[in-house]
């Protein structure tokens, strides 16, 4: 059964959103005030209703608390994002991810009891911050905490090696995922295994601490 996301706000980073978890198979509805932008949206082919956050009543009767995730994704209405996000949790809403304007509003939205805050421009930044100070050429992607999983375009270091000889967790504190190789016109993705391959050009997958990731990029992945 697809995973069925509320998205409270119906801004540039909740549409995104939506358009994105559309794309991932999940069932996803948009709630807003504004009428003109619940009926352009919904022009676009999304579900969409017309809704007030902030008002217990039309938040029980709109359903968000039945859905999987409810997104709190109010724009620069501090004090809409949370109210609504406090009478989710006064509802039960499953799980509750809400957009923090700022540090103090991410603050207020922990302190209520919201599973996940988010601050986009701070983590833009902070990614954006990595990949420079760390020279990274693959896509690197936060999962939990100080972990993230990256793609490594593998150098010289490697080539040659098989993953056991290459001894990842214990030399570089990074584990092996996935590794993808292109062969003539197509990629081909290999899962990890102790006699696997390695060679320069391969991306390989890895999940690790960032400042792990970012040495074993320096030591073993190519560069220009």
């Amino acid at each position: 059964m697809a995973k069925r996301i509320f998205i409270i706000g119906a801004g540039r980073f909740g549409v995104h959103l939506a358009a994105r978890l559309a794309e991932f198979g999940c069932e996803v509805v948009i709630g807003d005030t504004n009428a003109a932008r619940v009926k352009e949206f919904a022009e676009d082919g999304f579900h969409t209703l017309e809704m007030d956050a902030t008002d217990d009543d039309a938040l029980r009767e709109s359903g968000a608390c039945e859905a999987d995730v409810v997104v709190v994704a109010i724009g620069e209405n501090m004090q809409g994002s949370i109210l609504a996000s406090l009478l989710l949790k006064q509802l039960g809403a499953k799980r509750i991810v809400a957009r923090a304007l700022d540090a103090k509003h991410a603050q207020v939205l922990e302190r209520l009891g919201v599973d996940e805050v988010i601050l986009p421009n701070r983590e833009a930044a902070h990614r954006l911050a990595e990949e420079l100070r760390d020279g990274a050429a693959g896509e690197r992607h936060s999962l939990a905490g100080d972990f993230v999983l990256a793609e490594v375009k593998l150098g010289p270091a490697l080539d040659g090696q098989t993953l056991a000889s290459a001894q990842l967790p214990k030399r570089y504190g990074v584990t092996a995922v996935l590794l993808k190789r292109s062969v003539k016109d197509r990629v081909i993705v290999e899962e990890t295994r102790a006699e696997l391959s390695l060679s320069a050009g391969a991306g390989l997958l890895v999940v690790g601490k960032r400042d792990k990731i970012a040495r074993f990029e320096r030591e073993c992945g190519e560069r220009d």
